[in-house]
């Protein structure tokens, strides 16, 4: 009997210990390397907690990556004030510019659409979302240089015209009549013109 308890106390001492282990490392982890924690509570389905590391993460190096992957678990995530406030830390680094760049060479030649102009359309739509019409519109246009295609204002009016929100949509086209077309480029002004006649 004696030798049951021993065997007992010894199996508990050591489960114990494994979990005294287990704790410190993931206080380590937590701690000291929030993009490994960014990436494990993603694949285990813990999306606030991963857009949490990845702000971490972010703070601690200022690599671009971390915020484009807080905002792109965001958008998974239909997270509208978190895709608004990673965007805008990603468009307001020193580096997006290059980080663009960097990303606009992985994508296939068909596509239409710049990183770029991918962000500045979800932060822009983000901010729809969350009822700030009126600013959404005023950012859309503060984004938007030249009228490439997909560009911000035109993510803000599909979602005005998904929604049936005439009132964004006149702002929209005011905002739209008051833009000096010359400076556009042919394209740009195609574009800008048959974009300008959806809205009723």
């Amino acid at each position: 009997m004696g030798d049951d308890r021993l065997i007992v106390k010894s199996i508990l001492t050591t489960l114990a210990a494994m979990g005294v282990l287990f704790v410190f490392m993931l206080v380590m982890l937590m701690s000291f390397f929030p993009s490994t924690m960014m990436e494990l509570t993603y694949k285990l389905g813990m999306d606030n907690a991963s857009i949490h590391y990845a702000e971490r993460s972010y703070g601690w190096g200022e690599d671009e990556y971390f915020m484009a992957y807080g905002m792109e678990v965001a958008i998974g995530m239909g997270n509208y004030e978190k895709i608004d406030a990673c965007g805008e830390k990603l468009i307001a680094d020193a580096d997006f510019a290059s980080y663009c760049a960097r990303e606009n060479e992985r994508l296939p030649e068909d596509v239409e659409l710049t990183y770029d102009q991918y962000v500045y359309g979800q932060v822009c739509v983000a901010k729809y979302k969350q009822g700030d019409k009126e600013g959404a519109v005023e950012r859309a246009f503060a984004l938007t240089q030249g009228f490439p295609k997909n560009n911000a204002v035109v993510a803000v009016l599909y979602s005005s015209l998904a929604a049936k929100d005439a009132q964004t949509c006149s702002l929209i086209k005011k905002k739209m009549e008051q833009v000096t077309t010359e400076t556009l480029s042919g394209t740009e002004k195609a574009y800008f013109e048959a974009v300008l006649a959806l809205i009723k």
